[in-house]
């Protein structure tokens, strides 16, 4: 992404690393999270600065959110999103209103991530055991005004947000209706299907 909005034009694409908050324990006392999420801070020609996202999956906003102070909740198409300083000293959280209630999404400093923070954080994320992305099958995609999703044995499609989504969910019967919605939906061929059994109940 970062490389596509500097294609574009945008001068100051700024990486942030940033601790998950979303379904965590309280982390009070100190941070129970690493920073294993990465998003964009991009500053537009007329000055303004939008955090740009694409990685964080069924719970984000897909538009741009700004991260210029005074501006309060943001009214967007995936919900009422808004940037608040965090509760640790130097950081900002991004929170989504869920039932008139905010809740944090991730919260980052305000500070250029190097390349090879975000390459031990993609380690990480990609080979230590418990960590979603090598224990569950998870695949995201936006179609018109559906948010589409396959985790594990389970195939969702989700319209609207808060009270007034809509969601169809299949069970995925099977290793070749599995990889029917990967190619068709997803748009992605797997030229190695071995061990995707295991995430299939």
């Amino acid at each position: 992404l970062r490389i596509a909005l500097e294609d574009m034009g945008y001068k100051k694409v700024t990486p942030l690393m940033c601790r998950v908050r979303w379904g965590k324990p309280d982390d009070s006392l100190e941070p129970n999270t690493a920073y294993t999420h990465l998003a964009l801070k991009v500053e537009t020609d007329d000055g303004r600065n939008l955090l740009a996202d694409v990685g964080f999956a069924g719970s984000n906003s897909m538009a741009p959110v700004s991260m210029d102070v005074g501006d309060g909740p943001q009214e967007l198409p995936e919900g009422r999103f808004r940037i608040e300083p965090s509760k640790h000293d130097g950081f900002h959280v991004l929170e989504v209103s869920v039932k008139e209630e905010w809740r944090p999404l991730y919260e980052w400093r305000d500070e250029h991530a190097p390349f090879v923070d975000q390459e031990c954080s993609n380690w990480f994320s990609c080979t230590y055991p418990s960590a979603r992305f090598t224990s569950q099958f998870f695949a995201h995609t936006i179609i018109g005004e559906e948010r589409h999703y396959i985790l594990n044995e389970k195939y969702y499609i989700r319209k609207g947000h808060g009270v007034d989504k809509e969601i169809k969910e299949e069970t995925i019967e099977g290793k070749s209706r599995l990889l029917e919605l990967i190619e068709n939906v997803f748009g992605v061929e797997l030229k190695e299907t071995k061990g995707i059994d295991r995430y299939l109940q």
